[in-house]
């Protein structure tokens, strides 16, 4: 009986300790190829533009031939609620996640995403990755404001953030209430207590509410008003190539927040997955996200066009300060600003 003992416990130290080495092996960053072969396939989830993650998936195709790509676009709430639905049916169907910290971090809180340190990070700033290893940021968004140049010169345009708070500007200024971040990211520049006042000052002044990032920057390029609060140079950029008369104000300083990749904790296709977040932290990838074009978060991948980061100083918000807040803040920011 003793030895019969001996052999189980021994056998099961054994296994243990295979289960801990493939744990280890799989969140470092070794990817069995052949297995990726095998699952043929790998699903992401994301609340970027539906045209852009289909521009990705297909750049991943063309490098991996023999992988679909598959794509599933949503905004970051209704992404949130179905993957925390996919899960408690059961039935989760994302293997990658590439979207907002509001996102990742609810998604993460659920235990829904997966340890995963691609070897590609060593080549990102560590504000830009979870010290824990499960996100790291595929691009950054910088926040500045913007104006229309036939209605504001540029010597007139704001040169730093309280020069919104002129009363000249009354009923005159746009704000994205789909941009929380910039809130929580002018909260933590300026300090809380500050950052509040500030924000409290600027709703007196009677801002114009949009719900959609591309609303407001099309009613700016019309016309309907002056300045726009929370804008995002690179749609600025964007839609200035297309002849529009807008330009982003360069501030002193821009908070700047990312959008992040992850991989599932239930990947259906746990290799490709793994495959897939490497490829869009590759520099590749970096570079295929800086045409689309957004602002690549790599270090040694400049932004398009370069002036968008070169010589701007850049404020990172810290994600993890918003763990278990970040709903909270959100909601502070539509009050403040009488949004619904």
């Amino acid at each position: 009986m003793k030895f019969y003992c001996g052999k189980f416990s021994a056998f099961a130290l054994l296994m243990l300790g295979l289960f801990l080495f493939c744990r280890t092996l799989w969140a470092s960053g070794h990817i069995d190829m052949e297995a990726v072969r095998r699952e043929g396939k790998v699903t992401i989830y994301s609340s970027i533009s539906l045209e852009d993650i289909t521009i990705l998936a297909r750049a991943f195709e063309k490098k991996y031939p023999g992988i679909q790509a598959q794509t599933y676009r949503a905004g970051k709430i209704r992404l949130g609620q179905r993957i925390v639905t996919e899960a408690r049916a059961g039935k989760s169907q994302f293997d990658v996640l590439l979207s907002s910290a509001f996102t990742t971090l609810e998604i993460k809180l659920q235990k829904l995403l997966a340890k995963y340190e691609s070897p590609e990070r060593a080549r990102f700033r560590q504000e830009l990755k979870d010290p824990e290893g499960y996100w790291t940021a595929a691009q950054i968004n910088t926040m500045s404001a913007a104006y229309n140049t036939k209605m504001v010169k540029r010597d007139e345009a704001p040169k730093q953030w309280t020069d919104l708070l002129n009363p000249k500007w009354k009923g005159k200024i746009g704000i994205n209430a789909n941009r929380p971040e910039w809130y929580i990211g002018l909260l933590q520049m300026m300090g809380d207590e500050e950052g509040r006042k500030y924000m409290k000052v600027l709703a007196d002044n009677k801002p114009i509410p949009l719900e959609s990032s591309t609303l407001a920057d099309e009613l700016l390029a019309a016309g309907e008003y002056p300045l726009y609060a929370n804008s995002a140079p690179g749609n600025t950029e964007r839609i200035k190539r297309k002849g529009a008369p807008v330009e982003w104000a360069r501030l002193q300083v821009l908070p700047t927040y990312p959008i992040l990749v992850s991989v599932s904790s239930a990947a259906r296709s746990p290799n490709s997955a793994r495959l897939m977040a490497d490829f869009l932290l590759s520099e590749d990838g970096q570079k295929m996200l800086r045409e689309i074009p957004r602002i690549p978060a790599r270090t040694g991948v400049e932004a398009n066009p370069p002036h968008l980061t070169k010589g701007v100083n850049l404020f990172y918000i810290n994600i993890n300060a918003m763990v278990g807040k970040a709903d909270d803040l959100e909601g502070e920011f539509r009050r403040t600003f009488g949004l619904r």
